[in-house]
C-alpha cells in the first residue's frame, strides 16, 4: 500500500513538473507567473531544509552531551546554597 501511495505522489510530481514546462514554453503570458511560484517554491524548500538542518543540530546538541556536564551544573547550583568559608575558618581548622 505504501508502494502504491509512494508512485501516486510521485506520478503527480512528474506530471505537475511536465505541465508546469510545457505551459512555460507555450503560454509566453503566463511565464512571468510561473517564474514568480518556481522562485517561491525554491526559497521555502531552502528555508524548509536549513530549519531541518538546524532542528538536526540541537537534537544532536541535547542529546550527546556528556554526562560530566550535567554534574557540573547540578554542582554550581548545590554550591549557591553553601556558605562561603571565611579565611578565618579555614585557618582554624587547618589547626
Amino acid at each position: 500500500m505504501l508502494i502504491l501511495i509512494a508512485l501516486m505522489v510521485v506520478s503527480f510530481l512528474v506530471g505537475l513538473i511536465g505541465w508546469t514546462v510545457v505551459t512555460l514554453v507555450t503560454k509566453k503570458e503566463s511565464e512571468k507567473l510561473i517564474k514568480v511560484e518556481l522562485s517561491n517554491m525554491f526559497k521555502i524548500t531552502s528555508m524548509f531544509a536549513v530549519s531541518i538542518k538546524t532542528l538536526i543540530q540541537i537534537l544532536m546538541k541535547s542529546s550527546f552531551t556528556p554526562k560530566g556536564n550535567e554534574s557540573t551544573q547540578i554542582d554550581e547550583q548545590l554550591l549557591k546554597f553553601v556558605p562561603p568559608v571565611s579565611k578565618k575558618q579555614e585557618d582554624d581548622k587547618a589547626a
